[in-house]
């Protein structure tokens, strides 16, 4: 059998998501642009590429871009770009925890350091 390959993407064409009809026979592709048919059950970026290749980077920011007629990877000062633009992320817990610490030994008087 064979399947087609879709990808979504930002107002921008940064790519979001991609998937082949392969594992994903029921997902819905309303807004989702073909790449490709008569491929392979795994999704890929080109019919010689690799299998399910990362999208992202591990802080959410598309590897790639959609130009209307192919995919372009996005260049580091793009990704670095839209990396300073992201929000700081809120403390963890163990911040907040570390900082409840500090502020009570600030009011007792005790020195940590």
């Amino acid at each position: 059998m064979l399947y087609k390959y879709y990808i979504q993407t930002r107002e921008d064409g940064c790519i979001t998501w991609g998937w082949s009809d392969g594992p994903y026979p029921d997902r819905d592709t309303t807004g989702a642009i073909c790449i490709g048919e008569g491929l392979g059950y795994q999704f890929r970026l080109t019919p010689d590429g690799a299998e399910n290749p990362e999208l992202l980077t591990i802080d959410g920011i598309p590897l790639y871009r959609w130009t209307g007629l192919m995919i372009i990877g996005r260049n580091e000062d793009d990704i670095k770009q839209e990396r300073a633009l992201q929000p700081a992320p809120p403390p963890s817990d163990m911040e907040k925890l570390r900082a409840d610490v500090d502020y009570i030994a600030i009011i007792q008087g005790v020195d940590l350091i």
